[in-house]
């Protein structure tokens, strides 16, 4: 029905400017002299015009979409280019250039440009302070009007163009994690990271396993890939799971995952990757650049949502989570999380549960962090994200 009206306002548009150009050519030969005739063959080159404009198709075409920079994140600014064609047979007045999107952040940019005879453009914007998540541009909107606004044409071009905002990330520096073990009587060291100085055999080469770890003098023989097993009596298998259930602090919560893997995959660290919420996600290895990749992306479109908790995936019982240390980001530390921490223990290898606060609830705080068990809850600003390794650590 949106369009029916449309298209009748359209034609009654025409109708009210014919009817103008009438009265006033009858003015003119009824009121006779100068100063009638004179408005009338002024006004007459800008009726046409408009009747022209009426008529004439619109033909527009988008060359090119240039957003920058390609990867961006949470708290970054976007450049976006558009460069499109003006094809349209007769010169146009004036041109109204809108984006067509549902984000409102992007929905407001437009311009204004005089067209005459010029045929190609370039509009340049910028979008402040983009927030994370998946942005879709439909196209482009151009609304083309005559001089004084007496015939307006809109015509739509649809080129669809999809860019991810990652999660802001920042660069947490490898530290050797202690936990303490059989309720403390014995303390044990590991490190995220494999040794991978001395290949101790070889096995069946699995998804994401890397490249430098295959072993191409057996391949060669066998024509089966193989790879190299390493020296990880040392290695720690972490599982890092972000909780959605909870709205407070999310985004924090979610920059805090991605930096954590991106810094664990860097060390070429054994990790696996969760999310306790309504669409349940789990990666079971997490090794190259690739399953980072996934990881990032699926961390720049989730949302808080559910009821679902890390216990959850405690009590799912994934394959090698009993010899894990399984990592919880939260936002807010409920007592749905007290309770997995003082009744998992036979689930998994030990929980490090980091939880994000302000400032201010920070200092109201006796200890930055509690040890329930074998376990630790670790508060943590924004500001001490680059130091979450070493606040296991603390005696």
């Amino acid at each position: 029905m949106t369009g029916v009206y449309a298209m009748i306002r359209y034609h009654i548009r025409f109708v009210s400017l014919l009817l103008f150009a009438i009265i006033l050519f009858c003015f003119a030969m009824f009121q006779g002299g100068f100063v009638s005739w004179f408005i009338f063959f002024a006004i007459s080159p800008f009726l046409l015009y408009a009747m022209m404009l009426h008529f004439t198709p619109l033909n527009f075409a988008i060359v090119e979409r240039m957003i920058y920079p390609t990867y961006a994140k949470h708290g970054d600014d976007l450049g976006i280019t558009v460069s499109f064609r003006n094809k349209t047979a007769m010169p146009l007045a004036f041109l109204l250039v809108r984006e067509m999107t549902d984000e409102h952040q992007i929905n407001d940019q437009s311009k204004l440009i005089f067209v005459g005879f010029k045929r190609h453009f370039k509009w340049t914007y910028e979008i402040k302070n983009v927030t994370r998540g998946e942005y879709h541009f439909q196209g482009l909107e151009l609304v083309v009007t005559d001089f004084f606004g007496w015939v307006t044409r809109t015509k739509k071009i649809e080129q669809p163009h999809t860019i991810l905002v990652y999660p802001k990330t920042v660069a947490i520096p490898f530290s050797t994690m202690q936990m303490q073990y059989d309720q403390g009587t014995v303390l044990a060291k590991y490190t995220i990271m494999k040794d991978t100085t001395m290949a101790t055999g070889v096995r069946n080469y699995q998804p994401g396993d890397r490249f430098s770890w295959i072993h191409w003098k057996s391949f060669a023989k066998g024509g089966t890939l193989r790879t190299k097993e390493f020296e990880d009596r040392q290695a720690q298998r972490l599982l890092v799971c972000i909780q959605q259930a909870s709205r407070k602090h999310f985004e924090q919560a979610v920059s805090l995952t991605a930096s954590i893997m991106q810094s664990i995959v860097k060390h070429q660290g054994e990790v696996s990757f969760a999310t306790a919420g309504e669409n349940r996600v789990y990666m079971p290895f997490v090794r190259t650049d690739g399953q980072l990749e996934k990881v990032m992306r699926h961390l720049a479109v989730i949302q808080a949502n559910g009821e679902d908790t890390a216990s959850a995936i405690v009590r799912s019982r994934y394959e090698g989570l009993n010899q894990s240390i399984l990592i919880i980001v939260t936002g807010e530390f409920t007592k749905e999380c007290q309770q997995l921490l003082l009744s998992s223990t036979q689930h998994v290898r030990a929980i490090i549960c980091f939880v994000i606060v302000t400032m201010d609830e920070l200092k109201s705080m006796a200890n930055t962090y509690r040890t329930i068990g074998q376990n630790r809850v670790i508060y943590l600003t924004e500001d001490m994200f680059s130091q979450a390794f070493t606040e296991v650590n603390r005696p």
